[in-house]
This record gives structure tokens, sequence and C-alpha cells, in this order.
């Protein structure tokens, strides 16, 4: 009778092993499923607060304070414009601020210190 159980001890011991195995499998599907779904979650996210920006220039508050928002990245007036010298961010359109030198201003006078 001994004799028999000897040899079942082996078969449970690779038994046990296959199950551990598979367990461990199951754990790194599981746990690449979770991480897919945070991926997910955090596109939809961005997503969402990305979509609150949209037309936001039309519902500017001046009392806002953009810059500190990290969603929101304008960057600094760096760029020229060639018709009227005004200061313009990178990206802006060409000759939106003058219409490409159609609209001549004034110049701004400087106010007198009393």
């Amino acid at each position: 009778m001994p004799r028999g159980r000897r040899a079942n001890i082996g078969r449970r011991t690779r038994h046990a092993s296959q199950q551990q195995v598979y367990s461990q499998n199951i754990s790194e599907e599981r746990q690449n499923i979770i991480r897919e779904n945070a991926r997910l979650r955090q596109r939809v996210s961005t997503r969402r607060s990305l979509a609150s920006y949209n037309r936001l220039a039309f519902q500017y508050d001046p009392t806002a304070n953009y810059s500190d928002d990290e969603n929101l990245d304008i960057g600094p007036m760096t760029t020229i414009c060639r018709y009227c010298n005004a200061l313009k961010f990178k990206r802006e359109t060409a000759g939106l601020c003058c219409a490409s030198g159609k609209v001549k201003l004034d110049p701004l006078l400087t106010p007198h210190s009393h």
C-alpha cells in the first residue's frame, strides 16, 4: 500500500506545479488586462479634460490663471509679425494681427507722466 502512495506523490507535485504555472499565467493575463484598462481610463480622462478646452477662447475668463494649468500650454510670444512687428505666439496664423499688412493702425502714444 505505501508504494502506491509514493507513486501518487510524484503526480501530486507535478499537478501542483502545473496548477502553479497555470495560476501564474492567469495572474499575468489579469495584470495585463488591469494595465490596459488603466491606460484606457487615462486616455478617456485626458480626452474628456481636453474636450473641456474646446472653444475656450470664446469663453475667456480674465480672472482665471491659465498659466498654472498643466493641460494648457500656449508658450511665449516670441514670433514677430513681418507686417506690423507685433509679438505673436509660435503657431499663430501669419498676418492674423493686421490682415497681412492691410490694416494700419496709428502708433500708440506714450502717456504723459504728471
